[in-house]
């Protein structure tokens, strides 16, 4: 059955509820016996039911309040015990600082993963190393405002040619701001430097099918399988590992995981926020010659002219075109 459709008054007045008892936990000093809410953070959500971590690391199955939503991965909620202590019911969704969203079937966004610090851009020597892709996870990354950083996986797999070539196309990323870490699960190369980054952080892990982002979990969550069946008792024997996860980090800070990441793209995102997402057209962006260029055929292009002097590498203005081209077309 498809959820009623509510009008605009009832989705005040639902919001309205949903602050007020924000606002009703926030000042509370959450030691009073007749309190009877908490604050959480969800794990993972399937359907009207959510996994949430206590304060004290424990996981509870929670019942979704019809209309609060979508809840996502990441979210803070305030939730509320029902008689089994191992059960509860989510009352409200606190106020988001970021929201990452990818399209549903019909192609609308979808929200899927909440209060991200930073994201952990995986590309890799093999399957074909594209900086295409990448361009688009980083203007994606701008667009949120976020911090990330490059991984450049199985260096392992590549002659020493390719590698420099690799290196050669990176240190573009690298002069323009990008922190970059080369990694190799097979001889622990990098490994501890990507667990030194990610640590007291809530990471987004992102990359296209076939990068290792399975085999770089298993190195950074090594009781993964201890965390894989918390949840599966938590969510009564249910198998879950399709959904988005969120993963405690041995050095603090968590680590989410969506299965389906790759459709991470750009298709909602608005042409002028495409440009200003390659942060090295910025100085040159009001100097072109017309004020609505877009920097691909128009003459007197400020940001074609940095690309003549080399301040801009011609390979990220043609990623830049093809993005827009791209994006006008869908």
């Amino acid at each position: 059955m498809a959820p009623r459709k509510l009008n605009k008054q009832q989705r005040n007045r639902i919001r309205a509820a949903q602050e007020k008892t924000i606002q009703d936990n926030t000042d509370s000093n959450h030691e009073s016996p007749d309190l009877d809410t908490s604050v959480g953070l969800v794990i993972q959500h399937h359907g009207k039911n959510a996994i949430v971590e206590n304060s004290e690391g424990e996981l509870l199955d929670c019942r979704v309040r019809q209309n609060l939503g979508s809840i996502v991965c990441g979210d803070e909620v305030i939730y509320q015990h029902t008689d089994n202590q191992t059960q509860a019911v989510i009352l409200a969704i606190k106020d988001r600082r970021n929201v990452l969203v990818r399209p549903d079937f019909r192609r609308k966004p979808k929200p899927f993963a909440a209060n991200i610090d930073q994201i952990i851009i995986v590309t890799a020597t093999v399957p074909e190393f594209s900086p295409h892709l990448l361009d688009r996870y980083l203007v994606v990354l701008e667009y949120i405002g976020l911090k990330g950083f490059i991984v450049i996986n199985k260096t392992d797999l590549v002659s020493a040619d390719d590698m420099d070539a690799i290196q050669t196309t990176m240190a573009i990323y690298e002069r323009i701001g990008y922190p970059l870490i080369y990694s190799s699960t097979k001889s622990d190369h990098g490994l501890e430097a990507l667990i030194q980054a990610v640590s007291d952080k809530n990471n987004i892990l992102v990359g296209q099918s076939g990068v290792g982002k399975s085999s770089i979990i298993n190195h950074l969550i090594p009781e993964l399988d201890v965390q894989v069946g918390e949840l599966s008792q938590a969510n009564h024997g249910k198998h879950t590992t399709s959904s988005t996860t969120l993963y405690r980090l041995r050095k603090g800070g968590h680590l989410i995981d969506s299965p389906g990441v790759r459709d991470f793209g750009v298709w909602h995102i608005e042409p002028e926020q495409i440009t200003a997402g390659f942060i090295e057209f910025r100085p040159y962006l009001g100097q072109c010659k017309f004020h609505n260029c877009k920097h691909l055929h128009e003459p007197g292009c400020a940001v074609k002219e940095a690309v003549n002097t080399g301040h801009i590498s011609a390979e990220r203005l043609q990623s830049y075109q093809q993005m827009l081209n791209e994006n006008n077309a869908g």
